[in-house]
């Protein structure tokens, strides 16, 4: 079983991957019909028994009003992207496709184009979808050393994989030395490509950093982001926290990084491994910051850390997993790291989060009987809950 699938499925079965859906919340309802994508959040969704996945419309006015389905489809494992007034469906592990979408017809693909290059390759398993332009983005590939340059553009399959990056530097030892590429972000034209490099399921292997990799998007070439060192290491940055997960970014906060340390622990017979944490990624310089520890195995009273979301530059939300299907909610400073407990969100199936401009937590919570998107503000308020069909997943607000 791929990695991070089995993240997905043991770590919080309804966690990383999960769905929103349908109508709910004083929000209404309405088929996917003409959307304007400027004032439309796209949320994955997934069935609670893992027997399918579509995508949600939620209208950013003050009716949340929420499409009833988009992209229903009889697999699970499916993420998002979004740029412009297009939106992407992207299949992950073992469906190896990209479904592109317009908001004023959202139940209508495009296209849908494979990411294999070949019929007979293995899965690449695609991760993220980061844009330069509507003719250029890049697609990182979890179960291979290899991250696609495509046009997203293209009236044809055959035009669509126009180059790709080399993350074969950064092999691990595994069977098919992939570094485990996930997470990928655009800032000031360069691409920045964080990398699991877990080795059977365990980012406790002594000497297999994670790393993420810098790469011109101009020139498509890796930048060294340490001159100092000798010519033969790597050129990516060697971060001290392991298994990372989301990156976050914001123009007026910075790049921040999510880690969850090793979560795997009880598949090898291992002691809880607690090496992750929120880190700052300086942009410019490439150094790291580690905002938040998640302690060691005397005190780690955040449980593991995953997910992540930041609304300004003093308030920033994450999840500490308690155990399965069992989270907690926690506000920290970005500028300080200090954290705090959400004492109305414990103990609860909390399967993602993200912040939209006016200043709103937007909180994914997977249940069988009620998924839903709850909105808090500044204040830790609730403003509003969209109710769901299907469990909440990955959501992307416009740019």
């Amino acid at each position: 079983m791929n990695k991070l699938l089995q993240f997905r499925l043991c770590l919080s079965a309804a966690a990383i991957a999960a769905t929103l859906s349908a109508c709910g919340g004083g929000s209404g309802s309405r088929p996917a019909a003409s959307v304007a994508g400027s004032n439309t959040a796209v949320v994955s969704t997934k069935a609670a028994d893992f027997s399918g996945a579509d995508i949600q419309l939620v209208t950013l006015d003050v009716d949340y009003t929420v499409s009833s389905g988009t992209a229903p489809k009889d697999q699970s494992d499916y993420g998002i992207a979004r740029f412009g007034e297009h939106f992407y469906h992207i299949g992950r592990f073992g469906i190896d496709t990209v479904a592109k979408y317009n908001f004023n017809s959202p139940s209508t693909p495009i296209y849908e184009y494979s990411t294999l290059q070949s019929p007979e390759d293995p899965t690449g398993n695609p991760s993220a979808m980061a844009f330069v332009s509507e003719q250029k983005a890049y697609i990182t590939q979890y179960g291979n050393n290899k991250v696609l340059i495509v046009n997203p553009s293209a009236q044809t399959e055959a035009e669509f994989i126009t180059g790709e990056l080399d993350l074969s530097a950064y092999a691990d030892s595994d069977a098919n030395g992939a570094s485990e590429a996930n997470s990928a972000v655009i800032v000031d034209g360069k691409l920045f490509i964080v990398m699991q490099r877990l080795v059977s399921y365990s980012p406790a292997e002594p000497n297999v950093d994670a790393y993420i990799a810098v790469f011109d998007v101009n020139t498509d070439q890796e930048i060294d982001t340490d001159l100092n060192d000798a010519p033969e290491n790597r050129k990516g940055i060697k971060l001290n926290t392991r298994n990372p997960g989301k990156f976050f970014y914001r123009s007026d906060i910075g790049l921040f990084l999510q880690s969850t340390g090793d979560a795997f622990y009880s598949f090898r017979g291992r002691q809880p491994g607690y090496t992750g944490g929120i880190s700052k990624v300086n942009t410019d310089d490439y150094s790291v910051e580690l905002i938040v520890d998640d302690g060691d195995a005397d005190n780690h009273p955040y449980g593991f850390i995953y997910n992540l979301a930041i609304v300004d530059a003093t308030n920033g939300y994450f999840v500490g997993y308690q155990s399965y299907q069992n989270y907690n909610l926690y506000h920290f400073n970005p500028s300080t790291g200090e954290v705090n407990a959400v004492s109305a969100y414990t103990s609860i199936d909390i399967s993602v989060l993200n912040s939209d401009v006016l200043g709103n937590l937007w909180i994914g919570i997977s249940d069988s009987a009620q998924p839903r998107i709850e909105l808090i503000d500044g204040a830790k308020t609730l403003v509003e809950t969209i109710g769901l069909n299907q469990n909440p997943g990955e959501i992307a607000f416009p740019e």
